[in-house]
Order: structure tokens, then sequence, then C-alpha cells
């Protein structure tokens, strides 16, 4: 029983980090020092929110209206586009919340958002329910088609082939029960 338990915690840790170390989210500002979308209970998704190309920093239009992100989202008195686009992290997005994330998948459908899904913390997205009144169902149901999770069947077997347990040796092959 204590066996079965270990190689279980083992494959769990394994398969839990399937997804990548999150990169800077490209235009975040220096709130957190490192320009990561992981460091509150929010803010979490890595949206490209302006256009920046030849430091034209303007709003990106999501929908047929030509909305953008502070419209759509009831946000225009924080509109910080410009602090997308400065230093120290210049760019063209923001760690925005994960019910602004579903607010706009709402109201703007999944292709039409913007997601950089190397600087959004994914895993912890897929784990969430709800954030600040609104279901992440839709959201994580996005999250998940724009950002699969990396197929690392190839390390996990490479991992678990050479685990021990208690002096014993597991091996796992595919196919195998």
């Amino acid at each position: 029983m204590v066996i079965v338990f270990a190689v279980l915690s083992i494959f769990v840790i394994v398969c839990e980090s399937a997804y990548p170390p999150i990169q800077p989210c490209p235009g975040e500002g220096p709130r957190y020092g490192d320009f990561k979308c992981n460091h509150d209970r929010t803010h979490r998704v890595c949206a490209q929110l302006v256009d920046n190309t030849n430091g034209r920093c303007e709003e990106l239009a999501w929908n047929d209206d030509q909305q953008s992100f502070w419209q759509i989202t009831g946000q225009e008195r924080w509109n910080w586009k410009d602090r997308i686009c400065e230093p120290p992290n210049p760019g063209n997005s923001w760690c925005i919340c994960m019910w602004a994330t579903a607010s706009l998948i709402q109201s703007v459908g999944c292709d039409n958002v913007h997601i950089d899904c190397s600087a959004t913390d994914v895993p912890y997205l897929l784990r969430s329910v709800a954030d600040g009144g609104w279901d992440l169902s839709t959201a994580r149901e996005c999250i998940r088609r724009k950002c699969p999770e990396p197929d690392t069947r190839t390390d996990l077997n490479l991992k678990m082939d050479q685990t021990k347990v208690n002096g014993h040796r597991f091996k796992f092959e595919p196919g195998s029960d």
C-alpha cells in the first residue's frame, strides 16, 4: 500500500509539472519584480492588450464594436496602456485577472482572445473554479484549447523508469497495467 501511494505521488508530481516554467509577460509592470503572472490569486493570465508595433501603443479592438479590453471589462478608469509600452518591460501585454479573462471570452469568443500561453499560469487557471464572482468554466475550456498541455510522455516514461521507492526499482512501460 505504501509503495503504491509513493508511486502515485511521484506520478502526480511529474504530471503537474508538464507545463514549462512561466515566462515574463511582455509589458507587465514592475509590481511583481519579475514581470510574471504568478504572484497573486487573480492576475494569472498574460493577455495582449495593445498593438505596440513601431512604438504605436494603440489599444486592441476586441469585437465588432471596436471596444478595447478596458471598455469590455468596465475598467476604463484604470487604462494603463502607456505603462505596458514603456520601460522597464516594454511590450504589448499585461497580467490580467482571471475574471476579466472570462469576461473577454464571454464577450468576444475564445478565438478572439489574445493569450500569451508561455507567460500565463495555465495550471493555476485550470485548477480555479471562480474569480471575482465569475464562473471560470468557459475560461478553462478556452485556455485548454489555446494552451494545450505539452506532450511529455517520453519524459514521464524516462522519469518513472528511474523511480526507486524503498529500495525497489519500478519500471513503467506504455500499455502495461
